[in-house]
């Protein structure tokens, strides 16, 4: 069975917002400031925002993820550098947030958009309940046909507890709005094998099925007013992945003709991550926004269990890293150092650890463990359920897809099982019905 169903109607005559194919843009600070000039960048902002508006048009929900906030606030108040201090930076957040929104909500309301501001910490979507809350006012702004402009709540977010990046930030809500598409926008035009600033030999990857086979050079930061780079592109790129999310690092001055060519017509445009055939859903994409806490390895059966949906046991963890609690997230690598999971773990790192270091030898039957659990006689217990660990070492489609194939259909994420709603719903409600109950 095909991933992509048959298109039914066109988008321009879509009867229902659940049919409509969602996309989230993330814009970066250095595309919406001039930083020789310490202004906005005013007509990317109103090509970003008209792009948005055709969009819309088309039949499809947009999320805008945008940066900019401390930069902004920084030319506000006359500054050049940004501060060190924590408190200074959420300031400038707050006094630069306010300036933003007040250009997006006065171009959005002269094209006819209506827009939100919606401002989330990693707290926030690390909450199961938070997070069912926040899907759902995102949800009822699409009914609204508003467009919802995102940026971190940099004002009470925490280190511990920030996204770090905007880019991060964008493949958590797509992964939340069940997007089929993540714009990455930026100041390359796509991701190379080394920077091409530097390197004359760099050149650029059109598509990417696996990231862990990647062989590039991505060090270097990003602007001197922003907090990203490439490496924070192919981190949000392996969590939308993950979600079933196209995602799409591409180069921002080029935006009003590749956002629109890509989703509207299937046009290839700058770097495509493609997506997982089966999506992670329900408690498993909800994971994927949980803060990972530290990272354990795995030897060769372990991996093989958790990439066929099985169960990892601690007889088959080798080391253990960082310092975490029970029902923390953990990532999961395997012999080769490479991520192929994430989910919580059972134990806390110190008796995993302890575990670690007698890798290949059983525990004595009938312990007692620190967290309570024991050893019984049918052999090691669980270091993660399989119900709690999400996959984000995936097969990927190998097909594109443009909007009208998402019309009067939505994405069908479940291929190997065929599975199709009841008569009468919607593939995105009776999805959203599952995940509520979990």
């Amino acid at each position: 069975m095909s991933v992509l169903r048959s298109p039914m109607k066109t988008a321009a005559h879509l009867e229902s917002v659940q049919e409509q194919p969602t996309v989230v843009i993330k814009v970066g600070t250095s595309s919406l400031l001039r930083t020789e000039a310490g202004t906005l960048h005013l007509s990317q902002i109103c090509t970003l925002c008209e792009t948005v508006s055709r969009l819309a048009r088309a039949g499809v929900r947009v999320v805008l993820v945008s940066s900019g906030a401390v930069g902004a606030g920084m030319f506000r108040m006359g500054l050049t550098e940004k501060p060190r201090e924590v408190a200074k930076k959420q300031a400038l957040a707050a006094v630069g947030q306010v300036h933003l929104m007040r250009y997006y909500e006065d171009i959005f309301n002269t094209i006819g958009i209506k827009c939100a501001q919606v401002l989330l910490t990693l707290e926030n979507l690390s909450n199961r309940k938070q997070y069912v809350r926040a899907r759902n006012t995102f949800n009822a702004l699409f009914d609204m046909g508003v467009v919802p402009v995102v940026n971190e709540n940099d004002c009470v977010a925490v280190e511990e507890l920030r996204f770090g990046d905007n880019d991060t930030l964008s493949a958590q809500v797509a992964a939340l709005c069940e997007a089929q598409w993540l714009f990455l926008l930026t100041d390359v035009d796509g991701l190379y094998t080394s920077n091409p600033n530097t390197d004359p030999t760099a050149r650029r990857i059109e598509v990417v099925e696996n990231i862990n086979e990647l062989d590039v050079d991505v060090g270097g930061a990003g602007s001197s007013v922003g907090t990203g780079g490439m490496v924070t592109k192919l981190t949000a790129a392996r969590i939308a992945c993950a979600a079933g999310c196209k995602t799409i690092v591409c180069l921002s001055s080029n935006l009003e003709k590749d956002v629109e060519a890509c989703v509207l017509r299937g046009e290839p445009v700058g770097t495509a991550f493609l997506p997982a055939k089966i999506a992670a859903k329900g408690k498993k994409k909800w994971l994927l926004a949980v803060p990972i806490q530290g990272e354990i390895g795995v030897d060769r059966s372990g991996a093989s269990a958790v990439l066929r949906g099985m169960p990892l046991l601690t007889s088959h963890v080798t080391r253990c890293e960082g310092s975490f609690r029970v029902q923390e997230c953990v990532c999961i690598v395997n012999e080769d150092g490479q991520e192929i999971a994430r989910g919580l773990c059972n134990y806390n790192s110190a008796v995993l650890a302890d575990t670690a270091k007698d890798y290949g030898l059983a525990a004595p039957m009938g312990t007692i463990m620190e967290d309570g659990w024991v050893d019984d006689e049918d052999g090691p217990p669980e270091c993660m359920h399989a119900n709690n660990i999400c996959i984000t070492h995936v097969e990927t489609l190998k097909k594109s897809f443009s909007v009208n194939d998402f019309v009067g259909a939505g994405y069908d994420s479940n291929e190997s099982r065929g599975a199709s709603p009841g008569p009468g719903t919607s593939p995105r409600q009776s999805h959203e019905d599952h995940e509520d109950n979990e």
